[in-house]
């Protein structure tokens, strides 16, 4: 296989947001990564922006939120196998756009897919349907091609 990267998830959800969206300096298209917590769950960690005293700019990389359950049982045999993943921002409601609601960052992620077979089966998917052969036109088999 290639070292091509196909979607593994297009949009999951960060559950458990363990920062102030708005003050964090995230924006879409940022990169995170996925790193295995001390509970057992999958967290999602970025770079943020926390300023000195307020006033001196400053980057550090902090956890995020943690992935949730579906998210987190197809994610997990790729980060087993230590695969290199692509992890990126792609949509998010900070607090004072979020209209009374809780605030919202989600998270596509990219990565080779050899590892998710075993997941899929699980989940007990049927098989994809087998696509019929075109047939001719009824009433028109008297013609033939130019």
């Amino acid at each position: 296989m290639s070292d091509a990267k196909l979607p593994l998830i297009h949009k999951a959800p960060v559950e458990g947001l363990a920062i102030h969206v708005a003050r964090t300096g995230l924006s879409i298209g940022d990169p995170a990564w996925l790193d295995r917590l001390s509970d057992g769950r999958i967290g999602v960690f970025a770079r943020l922006k926390k300023p000195i005293l307020g006033l001196i700019p400053h980057h550090t990389e902090g956890l995020v939120g943690h992935l949730g359950p579906v998210a987190e049982e197809i994610i997990a045999p790729s980060l087993v196998h230590g695969d290199d993943l692509r992890v990126r921002i792609i949509d998010l409601t900070p607090e004072h756009l979020a209209n009374g609601y809780p605030p919202e960052v989600y998270i596509s992620v990219w990565g080779d897919p050899r590892h998710l077979q075993p997941v899929l089966a699980a989940v007990d998917l049927p098989p994809p349907p087998e696509t019929p052969k075109p047939k001719a036109p009824k009433g028109l088999s008297g013609l033939r091609p130019a």
